[in-house]
């Protein structure tokens, strides 16, 4: 099988070469391209990904568009795999953990790293980032009747045929409520999910761009949508 690695970047300039690197070190066995999705870094992500003349990476520096949903939907729009890959691009999301994922796609559609299932953890210098986080995955779980524990994380494997025949711009706008929204509606098509266990690292360089009681409000804002629309 081909994989197709789909790299959402903003500002991750000291994270982004090292990350390419890691890829192809812990997935050296597979065919494989790595596709950068760059939001016109002001850093220079995207230009430094360009520069690199490798035939498995392939850069796209978006001009007049921004957002994490909308660069992976571009993503999945521009792979050629068999199977895709999500991740995030600060090393929070190791890419030594997708073999791991990658193992379990024979069985399963798609294949989610689990922050709360038994094994799973997170790592954080944030005191209550990883009890808030945890309360509000529960809720999302048991709000939207979803078969995953873990469903804002967004580091996850499928299969590419399953997205087949989906209502793109209703799941891939926001924020990394993308995820929670794309298992909501692979639900209802009876898609074979399964969770395992991975620890969240802390990001390598740069700084983080997540509010969790500003995402938290959105997300919140989403399950309502979802639930009672």
């Amino acid at each position: 099988m081909k994989l197709s690695i789909i790299l959402p970047t903003y500002n991750e300039r000291e994270n982004i070469v090292p990350l390419i690197n890691s890829l192809k070190e812990n997935l050296g066995n597979f065919e494989k391209e790595i596709i950068v999705i760059d939001d016109d870094s002001p850093d220079g992500t995207g230009r430094l990904v360009e520069k690199l003349d490798d035939k498995e990476v392939k850069c796209i520096i978006r001009m007049n568009e921004r957002g994490l949903a909308t660069a992976l939907m571009r993503g999945i729009f521009e792979s050629s795999g068999d199977v895709l890959v999500f991740m995030d691009t600060d090393f929070s999301h190791h890419p030594k953990v997708i073999p791991r994922l990658l193992n379990q796609l024979g069985r399963y559609d798609l294949v989610f790293a689990s922050r709360y299932v038994k094994g799973g953890g997170m790592l954080t210098e944030r005191k209550f980032q990883y009890p808030l986080s945890k309360l509000l995955n529960w809720f999302i779980k048991t709000a939207l009747w979803i078969p995953i524990l873990d469903s804002t994380n967004g580091f996850f494997v499928s299969k590419k045929e399953i997205f087949k025949g989906l209502k793109f711009k209703k799941i891939f706008d926001g924020y990394g409520d993308y995820c929670f929204k794309l298992i909501y509606y692979l639900k209802k098509r009876r898609i074979k999910m399964k969770e395992i266990p991975f620890i969240y690292e802390k990001r390598k360089s740069g700084d983080s761009k997540t509010g969790i009681l500003k995402v938290g409000v959105l997300y919140l804002k989403q399950v309502a949508k979802l639930r009672f629309s």
